[in-house]
C-alpha cells in the first residue's frame, strides 16, 4: 500500500471485494422471502455465516491502516481539530442527514395518514441516528479512542490491553457490542502501518504462496464452528449477566476468525494485486481490475444508499419466498450498480456530496 501504484490497487481491491459482501450478505437477508426474514434463518445460512465471519472486520483493518497516516501526522492542537472535522464531515453527517431524511419521510407519511406523530421529536431523531449507519458510528468512536491513545498516552499497549479487558463488562447497548468487537481490528491494521513506518519495512511485497495457504487452512477450520451465536448481534459482547465461559469463548472465537479471515483474503488479495502488476509491466497483456476499484473507491458511499435501496425497493419487489444464490447475486448486482451510479451522481453536487461521504 505504500508503493504509489500498489496504493491505487490493493486497497481499492480490498474494499472492493468487502462491499461486494456487504451487499451479498445484505441481499441473502433482506431479499430471501419475507417468511426467511422474518423467522431470521439466514442467521443459518452458511454463505451468510462465511460472509458475517470476517467482511466487517477486514473492512475496519483497512480503515485502521489507512487512517494512521491522519492520527500519527495530526500535530498540535490545531492538527487534531483539523482531523476531527473531517473525520466528523464524512462520517457524520452522512449518519445525521440521512437520519434526518428518513425521519422527514415519517412525519410526511403520519400526517398524510392522518396518525399520531411521535412523541418527543428531538429524543427520537437522536436515538435513531445513534442506531442508523453502525458501521460509520464504528470507525468514529476506533477512531477517537486511537486520536486519545497516540497522541495523550503515547499509544500505552498497557491501557490498551486494560481497556480491552474492561470491554468485557462495559454494556452492549446503542450498538456498543458491535464497536467493541470492531475495535481490535482498527487497532491492528493502525499497528501494522505504525510497525511499518517505524521500520522502515514493505507493505507491498509479495507474501508467500505457503503462508496465503496455511492462513487459508486456518480460516477453514476456524470457520467450521461458525453457528448462530457467533453472531455479535444475537450474543453481544459483554460477560455480565451470562453463562461467562461460554460467552468469553464466543467472544474469543468471534475474534479469531475474524482475524484469520481478514487477514487470508489481505494477503490473497496482495498477492493477486502484485501478479497483477508484474503482468501489466510485460506490456504483452493489461489485466484492468476497474469495476472492482470503482466500487472500492465509493465503498461508503455504496454502504450508506445500499441499505436505503434494500429496505425501500428490495423489500417491495419481493419476488420469491425461498432462499435462492442465484436470485441473491442478481439482487446483489443491481443494488451494486444503483449504489454506486448514485454514489458517483451526489459525490458531483456540492451541496449533496457529504450524504455519501464526499
Amino acid at each position: 500500500m505504500e508503493n504509489k501504484g500498489e496504493r491505487a490497487l490493493l486497497p481499492d481491491l480490498l474494499r472492493g471485494f468487502a462491499i461486494v459482501l456487504v451487499v451479498l450478505g445484505h441481499c441473502i437477508q433482506e431479499g430471501s422471502g419475507e417468511a426467511y426474514r422474518a423467522g431470521q434463518q439466514y442467521f443459518d445460512d452458511r454463505l451468510y455465516q462465511f460472509i458475517y465471519s470476517f467482511h466487517m472486520p477486514l473492512f475496519m483493518m483497512i480503515s485502521g491502516y489507512l487512517g494512521w497516516r491522519g492520527i500519527a501526522g495530526a500535530d498540535g492542537r490545531s492538527g487534531r481539530i483539523r482531523l476531527l472535522k473531517k473525520r466528523a464531515a464524512s462520517l457524520l453527517i452522512p449518519v445525521f442527514a440521512w437520519t434526518a431524511l428518513d425521519y422527514a419521510r415519517i412525519l410526511i407519511v403520519n400526517g398524510l395518514r392522518g396518525e399520531p406523530q411521535p412523541e418527543a421529536l428531538v429524543f427520537v431523531y437522536f436515538y435513531n441516528a445513534l442506531n442508523n449507519l453502525w458501521f460509520l458510528w464504528a470507525v468514529w468512536w476506533c477512531f477517537l479512542v486511537v486520536l486519545v491513545m497516540h497522541h495523550f498516552l503515547r499509544d500505552s499497549i498497557v491501557i490498551y490491553v486494560l481497556g480491552f479487558l474492561a470491554l468485557f463488562v462495559i454494556p452492549d447497548g446503542l450498538g456498543l457490542g458491535a464497536y467493541k468487537y470492531m475495535l481490535p481490528y482498527f487497532l491492528f491494521g493502525y499497528y501494522v502501518h505504525d510497525h511499518i513506518q517505524r521500520t522502515g519495512g514493505k507493505a507491498d511485497g509479495m507474501p508467500k504462496a505457503w503462508t496465503v495457504g496455511l492462513l487459508g487452512l486456518v480460516f477453514a477450520g476456524l470457520f467450521l464452528c461458525y453457528d448462530r451465536d457467533s453472531f455479535i448481534y444475537l450474543t453481544g459482547y459483554k460477560l455480565i449477566g451470562k453463562p461467562m465461559g461460554r460467552q468469553l469463548w464466543i467472544d474469543l472465537y468471534r475474534l479469531l476468525v475474524g482475524f484469520a479471515g481478514s487477514l487470508f483474503f489481505v494477503l490473497l488479495w496482495q498477492y493477486i494485486a502484485i501478479c497483477i502488476r508484474r503482468i501489466n509491466g510485460t506490456g504483452r497483456i493489461k489485466i484492468r481490475c476497474g469495476v472492482l476499484q470503482k466500487l472500492g473507491a465509493h465503498s461508503m458511499g455504496i454502504y450508506i444508499l445500499s441499505g436505503y435501496i434494500l429496505v425501500f425497493l428490495i423489500h417491495r419487489l419481493d419476488f420469491i419466498d425461498h432462499p435462492s444464490y442465484v436470485w441473491n447475486i442478481f439482487e446483489a448486482a443491481v443494488v451494486l450498480a444503483m449504489s454506486l451510479c448514485g454514489t458517483i451522481f451526489l459525490g458531483k453536487i456540492p451541496v449533496l456530496k457529504r450524504l455519501v461521504g464526499k
